[in-house]
């Protein structure tokens, strides 16, 4: 008998858990040492995928309004094909580059996000030890990360070459000439492109809250951890929808805390978390409650899901909401 969809599921009352195992881990008794070491592990669980992307659009007219911008495009294109096989040879060696620093910080991530969980699990600022003791476990997820990124780009080159084909055509007709066809199209393509995006980031998302943690209970492969969580994602989409939409709420609130720091501090605060690494440690309270509070939200599904139960000194799983399910009935 499927037990989890008889539970009533809370987004809420895992947020005192999660904090009071964020003193337990950080603060009972203060270390520093544990802070740096387990601060370590979460900086490699999010190696290389910050960034920001800013974009600024101007107000487009006719193709006569930007002499000089048409034709710094054309003597660029010339200057490219005066020299195009010096373009190819570096463009290749960058890429190359690129890739392999992409390839290894996507490896060393799958690392630390096990690395991070078992500090947060168990209460320990190890690094050597789980990076040993979770070795399989990453390394699948990393061959995971990477045919979902291969997946995403694949499908995101179909709807942006057709976009740059619309912008392209943009750029030498002007406002004045451009048919409307072309700029619907246009929105249609960037609709598709953020939802490919979106998607992609629901999928990391689920996999780095939900499946690592059954990876690293069952010590199974992502393929299996995402068969059992696919099972239970089934049983109980409304909880897992309203714990996404939680997500966003809880996202807005640390970036008002974060905000609010910088401001009261007049920027200082964010030279330093600006800092690879020191920057981490500063906000580990924060990466900590979160990673224990997606933690306690899996725990509500059944002990099977606890990732605190066997650690020292546990925080109880907040199960007021959860109704004592009767036993299977023999016919």
């Amino acid at each position: 008998m499927d037990t989890t969809q008889s539970r009533q599921i809370s987004v809420i009352e895992p947020i005192g858990a999660a904090i009071e195992k964020t003193k337990q881990v950080l603060f009972r008794p203060f270390d520093i040492a544990k802070w740096f070491a387990i601060g370590f592990c979460a900086w490699l669980a999010a190696l290389g995928s910050g960034g920001n992307l800013n974009f600024n659009f101007g107000n487009w007219g006719s193709r006569e309004q930007y002499p000089d911008f048409q034709q710094g495009i054309h003597n660029a294109k010339e200057a490219v094909l005066e020299n195009l096989p010096m373009v190819i040879r570096i463009g290749t060696l960058a890429i190359l580059i690129i890739v392999v620093l992409l390839l290894v910080f996507m490896w060393i991530r799958s690392r630390g996000q096990f690395m991070f969980f078992n500090c947060v699990a168990q209460n320990k600022g190890e690094v050597v030890a789980p990076w040993k003791q979770y070795a399989q476990q990453a390394n699948s997820l990393f061959l995971f990360r990477l045919a979902l990124g291969l997946a995403g780009f694949v499908v995101s080159i179909l709807f942006i070459v057709p976009l740059v084909v619309i912008g392209i055509s943009f750029l030498n007709t002007g406002l004045a000439g451009f048919a409307l066809a072309n700029v619907v199209w246009g929105f249609l393509l960037v609709f598709c492109i953020i939802m490919v995006v979106m998607t992609l980031s629901g999928i990391k998302l689920l996999t780095d809250d939900f499946v690592v943690p059954i990876m690293s209970l069952r010590r199974c492969t992502v393929t299996e951890g995402w068969k059992e969580f696919w099972s239970l994602l089934m049983a109980n989409k409304g909880p897992f929808t309203l714990y996404l939409l939680f997500l966003f709420v809880i996202g807005l609130a640390i970036g008002m805390i974060v905000l609010t720091a910088v401001l009261v501090t007049c920027c200082c605060a964010a030279c330093f978390l600006m800092i690879p690494y020191i920057g981490t440690v500063l906000m580990l309270p924060i990466l900590v409650w979160r990673r224990a509070y997606s933690l306690f939200y899996l725990a509500q599904f059944g002990p099977q899901f606890d990732a605190f139960q066997n650690t020292p000194d546990p925080v109880v799983v907040p199960t007021a909401s959860i109704p004592p399910i009767p036993p299977e009935q023999n016919p």
